[in-house]
């Protein structure tokens, strides 16, 4: 009787701590997500600008980290190269505006990853139009609370 009574306690116990666990983990992972959706369009917007202070807001500044723009032939590896990389984009366009439809997120624990097909607008420097559709992918690594970009890669979709 004893015995029946302290396992169904324990039983009760394990539940109710399953129950709200799961619940502080859904709550968390909705968190997390909002805070990546926020963190990728602040990337959208620094580009869209042509914002390279907002741009090293965006992103970790690592050796590691790793951008691949449409045009690019080679890896752009660590922050220092791809930030010239930027300030290379953002030189040969007198406008550009870049958007994600609905973005797929998925958050594992300090890491996360945007899939997306990216419309790209804008205008180079001598007046030429530009438009064009990109897959896109963009990780993100969470530190103090934050999201931090750590790999941007985008091709065009074909024509």
């Amino acid at each position: 009787m004893i015995w029946s009574f302290s396992l169904r306690q324990l039983v009760i116990a394990t539940a109710l701590i399953f129950i709200f666990g799961t619940v502080n983990l859904h709550a968390e992972q909705k968190s997390d997500i909002e805070a990546v959706t926020a963190a990728n369009l602040a990337f959208d917007t620094a580009l869209s600008a042509r914002d390279i202070n907002a741009m090293e807001r965006v992103w970790a500044a690592e050796p590691y980290v790793i951008a691949v723009h449409p045009s690019s032939k080679i890896l752009i590896v660590g922050w220092d190269a791809v930030r010239k990389s930027w300030e290379g984009t953002f030189a040969r366009f007198a406008e550009i505006s870049v958007s994600m439809k609905e973005p797929q997120i998925h958050v594992a624990q300090n890491v996360a990853w945007v899939v997306g097909i990216e419309s790209a607008e804008g205008k180079f420097k001598n007046g030429d139009a530009v438009s064009f559709t990109a897959f896109t992918t963009n990780m993100y690594e969470k530190r103090d609370g934050r999201w931090f970009m750590v790999l941007h890669t985008t091709s065009r979709v074909p024509q």
